[in-house]
């Protein structure tokens, strides 16, 4: 399964080096919705996003990830504090580079927000 993961990830790539950013799209998000907890799959997708200039919609993966659905629990993992750490800081670089002041901003107050909130689901 894992050399299935890296060749559809590679795929994707190529997708959106040489195809369709579409079919990228639903590749990675149907590899993410599979595989949670791959960090390291969303980091790419991102990554590809920013490169294409579509900065909006890297934002939207981020927020997707964080936050909370109706039940408040995450929508697609439980992810670890380390791992939220790691999501917030690389979305974060993204603003320092790509972003301004109030989308710099924007990634503290919901890095802020996730603190509260688990911190409360502690006690």
């Amino acid at each position: 399964d894992y050399k299935h993961v890296e060749s559809m990830s590679k795929f994707a790539q190529l997708e959106f080096e040489h195809g369709s950013p579409e079919r990228a799209r639903t590749i990675y998000d149907t590899l993410i919705e599979k595989h949670p907890k791959r960090l390291d799959l969303l980091f790419v997708y991102v990554d590809k996003e920013v490169k294409h200039g579509e900065l909006a919609t890297a934002r939207n993966i981020f927020v997707n990830v964080i936050s909370p659905s109706d039940d408040g629990h995450r929508k697609n993992a439980k992810y670890s504090d380390k791992q939220m750490k790691s999501l917030f800081k690389k979305w974060f670089r993204i603003e320092e580079e790509h972003g301004d002041e109030d989308s710099r901003e924007a990634v503290k107050a919901a890095a802020r927000d996730f603190v509260e909130r688990t911190a409360a689901a502690k006690s």
